[in-house]
């Protein structure tokens, strides 16, 4: 990182550009979208203060950095909106992580049938392949002792006696 790209909103880090991460770098660390941690950057007081902006040409931000250690301490003490357990009621996102799990685990058993019936119609398929291939066995040899019996015809009829 050049400092002459960087607008320094926390001058204390100038030449410690290796303890930074920008915001996409901090999104990776946190398994969400780089919108998300732009949503925690505005909506949460306790979120550490970004330390540069880097500037292409002089224009407006075009990536801003935090310090890597703040985040992932932040990261791990942030606010959750899950709620307590309380009376046996299940907190929202448990709930529509069961639900969802209901609904793939309907879905494979979908899929699971369709295959088994897929499957049934194919072995259907290979036994009538197998019984028409038989069958034109059958009259391909018929046709050749025909055409042998056709042959034979003009040299009856040729022969005396």
């Amino acid at each position: 990182m050049a400092s002459e790209l960087f607008h320094w909103l926390r001058p204390e880090y100038r030449g410690r550009e290796d303890e930074l991460i920008h915001l996409a770098g901090a999104a990776r660390i946190a398994g969400v979208t780089r919108a998300c941690v732009s949503n925690w950057n505005r909506r949460h007081a306790s979120f550490q203060k970004l330390v540069a902006a880097r500037t292409r040409d002089g224009g407006p931000a075009a990536s801003v950095y935090l310090p890597e250690a703040e985040f992932r301490a932040w990261l791990n003490d942030r606010p959750t909106r899950a709620e307590p357990v309380v009376g046996g009621a299940r907190p929202k996102g448990i709930e529509e992580k069961r639900l969802a799990a209901d609904k793939a685990k309907n879905h494979r058993e979908s899929i699971e049938a369709r295959l088994a019936k897929a499957q049934e119609h194919v072995r259907t398929l290979r036994k009538q392949l197998k019984h028409a291939q038989a069958l034109e066995d059958t009259k391909s040899q018929a046709l050749a002792e025909q055409l042998q019996a056709a042959r034979r015809l003009p040299e009856e009829a040729n022969s005396p006696g």
